[in-house]
């Protein structure tokens, strides 16, 4: 996702991608919620200039698969991400001959970030990459803890069974451990010691 900032006019630049679903599947790779791609991702987006600056605002939304966080089954979740992006020019006199990766690694490892400079990165000589900005507005946007229903009762922690589907009847009572000696006792049938009779003296 290259921009050349000469193609963006006074009207504004207008631009749609569509990264493949193996581009998708390497960008949420290693999220702990083992989200697959179901399909491309497609991105619409607009980009303006003030002065040297580039406004970006863009507008994705990405199909992905997961297995719920509490009972495992598959779902299929629509993930939207809208954002506004600005970039200025960090380039610091350099001529655009480098290319657009190492431009844009370059300008981000000399810059720091006030609290006005949250939604800002910089770029260098004439080419956007807007790759690494979409990465992380897609990867913020993952929900943590997919479910496939809010109200979903997970899985039995004693045999392992769907409580969406069914009920299975184990006893899910978490014990009091301070109890435990009591109760081992009441399973085993074990009786307090009765004290010893003494025998009878003979005068």
């Amino acid at each position: 996702m290259l921009v050349n900032i000469d193609e963006i006019k006074e009207a504004g630049l207008q631009r749609a991608w569509d990264l493949a679903r193996e581009v998708v599947d390497e960008i949420v790779r290693g999220d702990n919620a083992g989200y697959r791609a179901q399909g491309p991702l497609h991105i619409d987006g607009r980009l303006r200039k003030m002065e040297r600056r580039v406004l970006f605002d863009a507008r994705g939304r990405a199909s992905l698969g997961a297995p719920c966080g509490r009972c495992l089954s598959p779902i299929t979740i629509d993930v939207p991400f809208d954002f506004q992006m600005t970039f200025v020019p960090g380039d610091g006199g350099r001529t655009g001959e480098e290319g657009p990766d190492e431009s844009h690694s370059a300008a981000r490892s000399s810059r720091t970030f006030g609290v006005d400079e949250v939604n800002e990165e910089t770029y260098s000589g004439k080419v956007i990459n807007l790759d690494p900005v979409v990465r992380e507005q897609l990867l913020l946007a993952l929900p943590s803890y997919p479910v496939c229903q809010d109200d979903c009762k997970g899985l039995c922690p004693v045999c392992g069974v769907n409580l969406n589907e069914r009920d299975c009847g184990c006893d899910r009572r978490v014990p009091d451990p301070r109890w435990a000696a009591l109760e081992k006792l009441s399973k085993s049938g074990a009786r307090s010691p009765q004290p010893a009779k003494q025998k009878s003296r003979k005068e």
